[in-house]
């Protein structure tokens, strides 16, 4: 229990008081856990299943902080199938262990020198309490029954889909878990609408509702018949963009294109999770659902992606990625798509540098643009580069100190730091990529989209809190939580001058915009063009932002102040407003999730 409210303390409660709701909800999961222990006499085995209990619980709730440090979302059963790429998760770890996290694990040590000192006698006399178990289990369904303690917990599991926080927030960590292995026994059959028909109404309405602001036909077909091509940079935050340290920017080449194009200042990612999430955003502007599933579970599934139809507006359609094909999927991935090529690392000659188990940007960008098909067509490419991937150490690169033009000072050796000097990297690369277009006389007259993946460092670090001037005992938790999803962005597209668009936009705003400039129809995309401001832009956890205000999947927030908005004091539009977004937020987040888990474009 002590470890549990620990938990809590920790992660879903860091920056509020744990409710005592929370820790009498839990008190019931608690015992439930431990029932088993009534069956053994005292004895030997009693204190061994004992140990197994607490050591089960203690990995569990070990391992969600990790991934909630590492995500801020809290870890699901249905990653248990992501352990394929055990290399990577490995790789992240240390940079996510914290000092305080022995406490999950400090009574085994206290227990064990007890043993060894003989401090603690166990009878070994064994044997069942079958009756006294059986009367004590059947009180405490009645009594659990009779204040609904059991169908309270997991019913408010059960109402918030999207937003793990919540579920874990109201129904304890326990209850979360169990949902959620129910969900995945039962293939995870939660989708709001089961037909096409049923879907379809719903998505019409989110898009009048999203896209009734702003007319944006001026853009309409601007870049007809260019190339385009797309570059995804990983872990790649707006934080950094236009930002020095010690007297050099670190990201010079980035910030010299945005510049001269359209920089994307409020850009969002559609979800916290992986690279493959990213891409699967991008590809079919709808909202990916646990970490990778998109990619593997549901990677046969039909939608109307981007490359489907560039191929149908004439386009040559390429896909590059420095990994193996097996990670996340991808070889079968992007069979499924109309790509006419596809290139992971063995497709390329010079593998000589190779950061962990990625081809380097570098490397990456120097060869592509010589490997792409001939045609007398134009040309849609998708490039995704990963050398800046957590854990960030660059290992691997050569001839470091050429490639790293920043001097991370007080920062070196640490996590901050090792990203700084990552994001310095991605930028030298991207750098290179764009010297390449140019040599090449691809430069001028292409649509060039770079953007982040997802997040790169974690929104509670402190080192990066003092970077960015504020302290964490009064920083603006709001901001915050805007910057944790906020990721760099820009677009050159020819004819166009220099511009900023810095109205909220969303991942899956990138299919529709690129869509719209080709003059390509779009007949789904749960995105609207980057040109057109919509009312909001979420995360595939039920997380929202709007130009002034943020949304924690619970509490509206200023973004100015960070104070939290008292909904009974607002003025009646704004609080209507407000209470529009979240409805027609979980009205697009279950069209997406019913698309994505029915296959329901299958047939379009």
């Amino acid at each position: 229990m002590l470890k549990t409210i620990f938990f809590y303390a920790n992660t879903v409660f860091k920056d509020d008081t744990i409710w005592l709701w929370s820790i009498r909800q839990t008190c019931f999961f608690i015992v439930i856990i431990v029932f088993p222990l009534l069956l053994f006499k005292k004895s030997i085995r009693r204190f061994e299943v004992g140990i197994v209990i607490n050591l089960l619980i203690s990995i569990l709730l070990f391992a969600d902080e990790l991934y909630y440090t590492y995500a801020s979302n809290i870890l699901s059963i249905m990653q248990a199938g992501n352990m394929q790429y055990k290399d990577e998760i490995l790789a992240a770890i240390p940079s996510l262990l914290s000092k305080h996290q022995l406490w999950y694990f400090v009574d085994f040590i206290i227990v064990g020198l007890a043993l060894l000192s003989k401090w603690i006698r166990i009878r070994s006399r064994d044997g069942f309490k079958v009756v006294p178990a059986v009367v004590t289990l059947v009180a405490i369904v009645f009594f659990c029954t009779s204040y609904h303690l059991i169908p309270e917990s997991l019913e408010l599991v059960t109402g918030f889909i999207y937003s793990k926080y919540k579920s874990v927030r109201y129904g304890t960590i326990y209850g979360y878990h169990f949902v959620d292995i129910k969900n995945a026994i039962t293939n995870n059959k939660r989708a709001p609408y089961n037909t096409y028909d049923e879907m379809i109404e719903a998505y019409e309405k989110v898009k009048l509702y999203k896209g009734n602001e702003q007319n944006s036909e001026q853009y309409t077909g601007i870049a007809e018949g260019k190339n385009v091509f797309v570059v995804q940079l990983e872990s790649v935050q707006q934080f950094v963009i236009g930002r020095e340290i010690n007297g050099k920017p670190i990201t010079p080449n980035l910030n010299q294109f945005l510049a001269e194009n359209i920089a994307i200042s409020n850009m969002h990612a559609s979800s916290y999770t992986t690279t493959a999430d990213s891409e699967h955003s991008f590809i079919t502007a709808i909202y990916p659902s646990e970490n990778g599933e998109a990619f593997s579970k549901y990677y046969s599934n039909t939608y109307d992606d981007i490359f489907k139809n560039y191929k149908k507006a004439g386009y040559t359609t390429v896909y590059a990625h420095g990994n193996y094909d097996t990670f996340w999927n991808r070889k079968n991935v992007f069979s499924k798509y109309a790509v006419d090529k596809v290139y992971f690392i063995n497709d390329f000659e010079d593998t000589s540098e190779l950061i962990r188990t990625y081809l380097s940007d570098e490397l990456l960008y120097r060869q592509i643009l010589a490997m792409l098909p001939e045609t007398d067509g134009p040309i849609f490419a998708d490039i995704v580069a990963a050398s800046s991937h957590k854990p960030f150490d660059l290992e691997g690169i050569q001839n470091k100190e050429n490639k790293v033009s920043i001097d991370v000072g007080k920062y070196k050796e640490t996590e901050f730091g090792n990203y700084l000097e990552a994001m310095n990297y991605a930028d030298y690369a991207f750098g290179i990529f764009l010297e390449e277009l140019k040599a090449r006389e691809l430069y001028e007259n292409s649509v060039i989209l770079v953007y982040g993946d997802h997040y790169g460092m974690t929104m509670y670090d402190e080192e990066l809190l003092e970077f960015l001037g504020e302290k964490k005992e009064d920083y603006n938790v709001a901001r915050m939580q805007f910057e944790f999803s906020n990721v760099a962005c820009g677009i050159k597209i020819p004819g166009i001058e220099k511009m900023e668009i810095n109205y909220p936009v969303s991942k899956v705003d990138l299919k529709p915009t690129l869509m719209q400039i080709a003059n390509i129809q779009d007949t789904f995309s749960l995105g609207t063009s980057i040109f057109q401001k919509k009312p909001y832009v979420c995360v595939n956890n039920g997380k929202m932002i709007t130009e002034n205000y943020y949304y924690d999947a619970e509490n509206w927030y200023d973004l100015d102040t960070g104070k939290r908005l008292e909904m009974e004091t607002l003025e009646e539009k704004v609080r209507t407003d407000l209470d529009k977004n979240v409805e027609y937020m979980n009205l697009e987040l279950d069209v997406s999730l019913s698309v994505l888990t029915e296959n329901l474009l299958k047939d379009k």
